[in-house]
Order: C-alpha cells, then sequence, then structure tokens
C-alpha cells in the first residue's frame, strides 16, 4: 500500500496542444497514479522500478523535479535523474547536471549545480529591503547536499548575497553549510571581489537573516598607513532583539598601539531611541619622520579615548528626556586618527541634555550643555549652561478680550572660559561665567479687520538679573545687578497690492499670484540708566536704552496655485524679495542689531544711525528645490559689506544635498575695505535600504 502511495504522489506536468488540455489526460498502464502528457515515455525495469525518459516533471506537494531522464525506485522512496535537472519550490530553485533525492524526507544530492533560495520564507509577506528584488542566498558547487530544510552542505563551491547578474562579491570554500534565515558556515574560506581574491579566512561564520540582524563576527577590515602602519580590525555584533543592539571592537595598529571599544543601538515606539559609542586608544612611544620637512620626530606614549551619543526617552507625565555628546579626550588625536574628513576638521567637543514637558498652554524643562571650541592646540574656549531652567505659557487670549497675552522666564548659570594649555598639558582657565534670570511677558493687540492693511502691536517687560556686576573700572564684582524696561512695538503691513493670473490647464500651476507689501514698524526702547554695571557676553546684554528704532521695507511675493500629489490645488509662495533698512535715534543701538550682521563687524568709526540696506531672495519653484540670497549696502562707505547665498535639493528620501556660499568685508580706519572671510561649503547625504 506505501509504495502505491508514493507512486500515486508523483504528477506529471500536462503540457499539450489546446484540444487536449481540454480533454483527461490517458492513465499509464502499470504506473498508478502517474498520468502521460504525451512529452515523454514509462518503461518498467522491475516491479519496483520506473523509468520515464523525455520532457519529465515530477510534482509532490509545493516541490517539482523536472529533467530528460528520471528513475523511481518505489522500494527506496529514491528519485534519480539526469539531464537538465531543476528542482523548485516556493522559495528554492536549484539546477544540476544529475540528482539523488529522496521522496518521503525531500533531501537529497545535487551534482554540479547552483541554485538560489529566498531568506523571507514567506513568498507572500511584501519584499521591500532591497527595493523591488527579493532578498535571496545564491550559491554553487561541484556537490550540493539538501541536508535538511532550505539547509545545504556545499563541496568545492561558494555563495553570495548580492543578488545582482554579476554579483560584486562571493565567498568560495572548500566545504560550506548554509542555512538558509540562519547563517552560512565556512572553511578554508576566500573572499572574492568582482572575481578577485582579495581575504583568506581558515573560518568564516557569515549570519543570514530575513531581518538583516545576527549575532556573529563582522568581516575583519584590512588597511595600511605612513604612521599607524598595517591595521587590522574586527568586531563582534550582538543582535540583542528586534529593536537594539550592540557591537564590541578592536583595532591593532603595528606601528602605534591598539584600540577597542563598543557601540549600543537602541530603537523603541514612541520616537524614543538610543545610540552610544566609546572607543579607547592606546599608543606606545614612536619615533617617525615629519611628512613636510622630513625631520625625525618622537611621540611619547598616551592613551586617549572618544565618546558619541545621542538620546531620546518619553516618560511619564508628558516628559521627554533627550542627550547628545561628542567628547574626545585629544583633539590631535582626533584629527590624527579619522578618516572621516568632517570629523578629522571637527574641533569642538561637549555634550548636552535635558528634560522638557508641555501641560496645555504651559511648558517647562531643565537643559544642562557645556562645549568647548579649540582654536588651535594651545587656546580653547568653554561655553554653555549648567543648568538652564525654563518655564513659559504660550499666547493666549486675555479674559475673552482680542487682547494676547504670553511669558517665558529662564534661569541659567553661564559657563564661559578662556583656557590656554600649556605644553606638558596643563590647563589654564580665565572664567567669566555668572548666573542670569530673565522674566519676560508680552501683551499683544493685532488689528486685522482690513485685509489689505494690518497693524500689531506689542508691549513687552523686560526684567534680568545678573549675579556680578561690574564697578567704575569695569572689573566683575559679586554684586548683583538688575535691569528693566519696556519695549513698545507696532507693526504696519499694507497697503497690500495684488495681481493675479488665471492660466487654466498650465503645466506648472493654475494661478499665478504678485503681491507687493510695503511696511514699516516702529519700537521704542524705554531707559536702562545702570548699562554700565551689566556684564557682557551676549547680544541680549548690550541693550541700548532710551532709543527709537524705525524699520521700512518692501516685499514682492509670487505664489503659486499647483495641484500637489494628485489632491486640490494648494496655494505655496514661490518666490519672494524684499528690502529692508533701519533707522535709530542712537546710533551706539545700530552697532548691536543683530538683524545686520556686517554691522556687529564694522568699526563705529563714524556715527552711523542709517544701517545698511538689506536685500533677501528666496526661491522655492518645488517642494524639493530652493534657494536663497542675501547682501548688505552700506550707505556711508557707499560698499557693499556681505554676501551669501545657498541652495538645497531633495530627491526623494534619499538623496538631500545642500551648498553655501558666504563673503564678509569690513572697514580699515573707515576707510578701505578688506576682505574679512570666504567660505564654501556643501553637504550631500545619501540614503539607501531605507536609511
Amino acid at each position: 500500500m506505501n509504495r502505491l502511495l508514493l507512486a500515486a504522489l508523483c504528477a506529471v506536468a500536462f503540457a499539450a496542444s489546446p484540444a487536449l488540455a481540454r480533454q483527461a489526460p490517458p492513465p499509464v498502464p502499470g504506473v498508478p497514479g502517474i498520468t502521460s502528457n504525451l512529452q515523454w515515455r514509462v518503461e518498467r525495469i522491475g516491479e519496483n522500478h520506473w523509468k520515464l525518459i523525455g520532457d519529465v516533471e515530477v510534482e509532490k506537494d509545493n516541490l517539482k523535479i523536472s529533467a530528460d531522464e528520471m528513475e523511481i525506485f518505489t522500494d527506496k522512496d529514491l528519485l534519480t535523474a539526469k539531464g537538465n535537472v531543476t528542482l523548485t519550490t516556493l522559495t528554492e530553485r536549484i539546477s544540476a547536471e544529475s540528482l539523488e533525492f529522496n521522496i518521503k524526507t525531500k533531501l537529497g544530492t545535487f551534482y554540479h549545480a547552483s541554485g538560489s533560495s529566498q531568506i523571507e520564507d514567506n513568498p507572500k509577506k511584501r519584499k521591500n529591503q532591497f527595493g523591488a528584488q527579493e532578498t535571496q542566498v545564491l550559491f554553487y558547487g561541484e556537490m550540493i547536499e539538501k541536508i535538511g530544510y532550505r539547509k545545504y552542505r556545499i563541496t568545492k563551491g561558494g555563495f553570495t548575497t548580492c543578488v545582482q547578474a554579476n554579483p560584486r562579491w562571493m565567498m568560495t570554500s572548500s566545504s560550506v553549510v548554509v542555512n538558509v534565515n540562519h547563517y552560512a558556515m565556512l572553511k578554508n574560506a576566500v573572499i572574492k571581489v568582482k572575481g578577485v581574491p582579495v581575504l583568506y579566512l581558515p573560518v568564516v561564520y557569515y549570519p543570514i537573516n530575513k531581518e538583516d540582524r545576527a549575532t556573529g563576527f563582522l568581516l575583519p577590515m584590512y588597511g595600511t598607513s605612513s604612521l599607524r602602519g598595517h591595521t587590522l580590525s574586527n568586531a563582534f555584533f550582538f543582535a540583542l532583539g528586534r529593536s537594539q543592539d550592540a557591537t564590541a571592537m578592536y583595532d591593532y595598529f603595528s606601528k602605534t598601539g591598539y584600540g577597542y571599544g563598543g557601540e549600543f543601538r537602541r530603537v523603541a515606539t514612541g520616537g524614543s531611541n538610543a545610540n552610544l559609542r566609546f572607543y579607547r586608544l592606546n599608543e606606545h612611544p614612536i619615533t617617525y619622520n615629519d611628512p613636510v620637512t622630513g625631520a625625525e620626530r618622537s611621540q611619547a606614549g598616551r592613551q586617549s579615548y572618544q565618546l558619541n551619543g545621542s538620546m531620546i526617552q518619553n516618560l511619564p507625565f508628558g516628559l521627554k528626556a533627550r542627550a547628545q555628546g561628542s567628547y574626545f579626550s585629544s583633539a590631535t588625536v582626533q584629527q590624527t586618527y579619522s578618516t572621516n574628513v568632517l570629523t578629522a576638521t571637527y574641533n569642538t567637543r561637549g555634550a548636552s541634555g535635558g528634560v522638557s514637558g508641555t501641560w496645555g498652554s504651559y511648558g517647562a524643562g531643565v537643559s544642562l550643555d557645556r562645549n568647548e571650541t579649540f582654536y588651535s592646540s594651545s587656546y580653547s574656549i568653554v561655553s554653555g549652561n549648567t543648568p538652564s531652567l525654563s518655564f513659559s505659557r504660550k499666547e493666549q487670549p486675555l479674559f475673552g478680550t482680542p487682547v494676547y497675552f504670553n511669558l517665558g522666564s529662564t534661569y541659567a548659570n553661564i559657563v564661559y572660559q578662556s583656557v590656554s594649555t600649556s605644553a606638558d598639558g596643563t590647563r589654564t582657565p580665565y572664567d567669566t561665567g555668572l548666573g542670569r534670570f530673565d522674566f519676560t511677558p508680552r501683551i499683544r493687540f493685532p488689528f486685522t479687520k482690513w485685509p489689505f492693511f494690518t497693524i500689531n502691536s506689542t508691549l513687552t517687560w523686560f526684567f534680568t538679573r545678573w549675579n556680578q556686576s561690574l564697578d567704575a573700572s569695569g572689573a566683575r564684582i559679586l554684586t548683583p545687578v538688575d535691569r528693566r524696561y519696556f519695549n513698545l512695538g507696532a507693526q504696519f503691513t499694507g497697503p497690500v497690492f495684488n495681481k493675479v493670473w488665471n492660466t487654466p490647464g498650465g503645466r506648472y500651476a493654475e494661478k499665478i499670484k504678485h503681491a507687493v507689501e510695503p511696511w514699516f514698524n516702529v519700537q521704542r526702547v524705554t531707559a536702562v540708566d545702570n548699562i554700565a554695571q551689566i556684564p557682557k557676553l551676549t547680544y541680549w546684554d548690550t541693550i541700548i536704552g532710551g532709543t527709537t528704532q524705525v524699520q521700512f521695507g518692501l516685499n514682492n511675493r509670487f505664489y503659486a496655485k499647483r495641484l500637489l500629489n494628485g489632491v486640490a490645488a494648494q496655494s505655496k509662495q514661490i518666490f519672494s524679495v524684499g528690502l529692508r533698512q533701519t533707522y535709530y535715534t542712537d546710533a551706539r543701538a545700530a552697532a548691536v542689531d543683530p538683524a545686520y550682521q556686517s554691522n556687529l563687524y564694522l568699526p563705529a568709526t563714524r556715527p552711523q544711525k542709517m544701517s545698511p540696506i538689506a536685500l533677501d531672495a528666496n526661491v522655492s519653484p518645488t517642494d524639493s528645490l530652493s534657494a536663497s540670497f542675501r547682501t548688505e549696502y552700506n550707505t556711508y562707505l557707499s560698499t557693499y559689506l556681505s554676501f551669501s547665498a545657498s541652495g538645497n535639493y531633495r530627491a526623494g528620501d534619499w538623496l538631500v544635498t545642500s551648498t553655501g556660499w558666504s563673503k564678509r568685508n569690513y572697514s580699515i580706519g573707515g576707510l578701505g575695505l578688506s576682505s574679512i572671510n570666504h567660505y564654501l561649503n556643501h553637504d550631500t547625504s545619501v540614503s539607501v535600504n531605507q536609511g
């Protein structure tokens, strides 16, 4: 009975003409359950031995075997095949010259074979890890033994997970065990890149996981440099679950020493995540030749470390914690050993963190930050807040009236140190930090009854207390000082003139709108009598009281009403250009106005109650492309003092690129001009395989 069932499980693919396809295939006498598709013939060799010759196909469950010639031994559950042998299932395909296969266990041996198997064992699951391609393991060998469910032993062959037509890399070995969706174990392995052998390893454990995450050693890396000598690096990866992992790493440098470290990553629900990396370097004394002069130099042994990380964590009661840091113990080591150009030129180390939350219209937070910027190997500046406490109330109507009220308050222990470092590493700080408390309530009354003319008037009270002050000679003393003043302002916009062009059926937009907006602001700051006693660290410490400012300008804006993502047309600003200038009743206020950058770098060699004329232009024809330009023209010197431009482009979620340019001039003795700086910067970010 068992023999009859085994024979019945073998079915033949029926490939006949359309006329024959509508008829039931005739049975083959003597072979129960096997039918003929008129493409092959059956020979009975013995009682339990059948031979099938021609275009043969046999099926069992979701498994199909095809060949030019096939023999079935029903008493041994054995199937042999030769000539264009192919085995296919829902997730794998193997081609070979010949095959020995157990029909019952579905295991067997392929000779001179090659094949592929999907890493994801659910063929109906959406494939998106590598775009539209399947995630597969490709393998070949003189002999491939199927020794388990999706498990193979390969003799004198190799495998790769690169699914290109011509794989970029391949691992070859005398013996390979491939357990799809788990691992590959190789002995006497040779790693080939584009067919060229690049590395031999006696044993390799290679993770193969549908989640692309599995515990094991990463591939070692080798390099060489004139300073470090030969470099050999390796790391061990720990998959700690679906949401977190860790990596331990070790580097050997033949000339300088060794380094070791670790990395931890975590991604949780609700936006919480963490990423922490630590690395320690131990260097022994070395002697080397200066790459510029060729002179022989020596370097003492030293130990250094780097710590980088970031964290966001949701907390109870609507709170959220944030932290980030980039700290190195030696700026020289940071710039010498880093292979990343940006990291090698980065001259700031520090850390910041805090906890904040919002409850309705109220918000509060506490934060700490401390950063040190190195301007040379012997001079740096430390700045930050340790800590900073804040409390605020969002703008809300006052007692149901059209008058709006909001407030903000901050206490900060401001850190500011100039640090000198001697040749032996001794650091000498000069501390000018202090504590400051700010309280700022504001009332705003908007007049928006007319769409072509609006007025926004505000009244703000500023109160600030410093825990130190200046004496008559300008020296710091431990005596608190307060500052109080009102800032009364009114912003007038209009009358606004509009022109609309209807472009129905236009390829770019349905409508184009041009708006011309003249505007002017008036601002009065009440007197500050004790300005000479106030320590000055930031712009907010240099407010000039008893002054009136009148700002005026003209804005030109262009809007386009376009279809966005196939939905209804929406209006979007695509271009704007504006001019502005400010008049000050006190020329000292012009020198500290941050709205005009060139003022801050132009020596006050003559009274300047008029600010430079600033021109700002912005263009954004699409959501993926934008650019801006700004220049400032000084009417006293009749010349341009600063220029800046930037552009950004985004291509979907995989490419973001930006470029910036700036140039600033300053006056010598109020007469001639000389360039103070000129910068060009560019940044490109490419994201593949979903990050």
